[in-house]
């Protein structure tokens, strides 16, 4: 979640950037079972023609089977185009994809200009690198066969797949051997080639992004400290923000014991766990120091992801909404001093 502070980032991505990777999931799921489907139907429809041209031969030995020729060009002629609407789909989706991305980066605070009819692949190309620092010339994306993608997907829908004169230049240049006046013929296995083309590049631009822009990087970034702490500056602030947070702690359960008793109740509070996520770094500084009664879930063991410290005089597991008044008052004289840290909890 994030925490009520101004921004930290050029850029910041939100919730429903995340969105955007599950939608391209979806979407390139669909394009997949689509081929798949077609290709199954071609099956079918051929495993019928060939049922058929054997019972024809065999009762009609010396008969114009023309019809049946017929029929089983028009079966190949639809796998085709279904071939091709595969292909147009997925470079479609593509740059649907990277125009989105551009969107949320626009909105997160990205200075790229606006336009009213789409951006090309190659316009997207050079904003990412621009403003993201995402170079889709190198590794993990392949930008000549993104280049081929798009020209091949041109020439289909431009051209209805035929090679015209302008098309034999521009395949060319994208590193394909045609002919002019004849129809674009692709590679047996060049969907699937493209799809898993397509699938890796989306990705990779969706988790540079994030990395560099999301809520991860944002937390990062707003939880370093202003400044560098000696040690004995660091007991002394803690210790400052214990007396505090005690203070405070003791002030609300008093308010909490009394609303009790005048309900008939035991206690007025729920049962819980509540402590601060601060800057890496500075917690491990804090876990050196081993000052008593405070502690932190660094490990020199093993590898972890949350930067917890607990403050144990200010918590009361019994006492929970207590414990976030006193460790909110902790936190207020930790920014006083030029730490900054988010108040974490959990329900039992």
């Amino acid at each position: 979640m994030k925490s009520n502070r101004g921004r930290v980032l050029p850029i910041e991505l939100d919730w429903r950037f995340g969105l955007l990777e599950r939608m391209g999931e979806v979407r390139m799921k669909e394009l997949m079972d689509f081929q798949r489907q077609a290709e199954a139907t071609f099956r079918t429809a051929m495993k019928a023609w060939q049922k058929e041209a054997k019972e024809f031969s065999a009762k009609y030995e010396d008969a114009d089977g023309d019809h049946l020729v017929e029929q089983r060009d028009g079966i190949e002629s639809l796998l085709d185009r279904g071939h091709t609407f595969s292909i147009v789909g997925v470079y479609t989706f593509l740059e649907r994809f990277l125009n989105l991305v551009i969107e949320h980066l626009r909105a997160g605070g990205a200075p790229i200009p606006q336009s009213q009819m789409g951006l090309s692949l190659h316009k997207m190309r050079d904003h990412l690198l621009q403003y993201a620092k995402i170079d889709m010339n190198r590794p993990p994306f392949d930008w000549s066969a993104l280049e081929r993608l798009q020209e091949i997907r041109n020439c289909i829908v431009h051209a209805d797949g035929w090679i015209t004169d302008d098309f034999v230049t521009r395949l060319r240049n994208v590193g394909l051997k045609v002919k002019p006046d004849t129809p674009l013929k692709l590679p047996k296995n060049y969907f699937e080639e493209t799809w898993w083309l397509v699938n890796k590049a989306y990705q990779a631009v969706h988790t540079e992004c994030w990395v560099k822009f999301g809520y991860a990087k944002q937390n990062e970034v707003w939880l370093r400290p202003t400044r560098q702490f000696t040690s004995d500056e660091l007991r002394k602030i803690l210790q400052e923000a214990t007396e505090a947070g005690t203070a405070a702690r003791e002030e609300t359960t008093k308010k909490l014991l009394k609303l009790a008793k005048k309900r008939h109740r035991t206690q007025e509070d729920s049962c819980g766990w509540v402590w601060l996520t601060i800057d890496p770094k500075l917690l491990k500084h804090i876990h050196k120091l081993n000052v008593p009664n405070v502690g932190t879930s660094y490990n020199t063991t093993t590898i972890v992801e949350d930067f917890n410290l607990y403050l144990k005089d200010v918590r009361d597991y019994q006492r929970m909404s207590a414990s976030l008044d006193g460790t909110e008052a902790a936190a207020a004289v930790l920014r006083k001093h030029g730490i900054n840290s988010r108040t974490e909890s959990m329900a039992d």
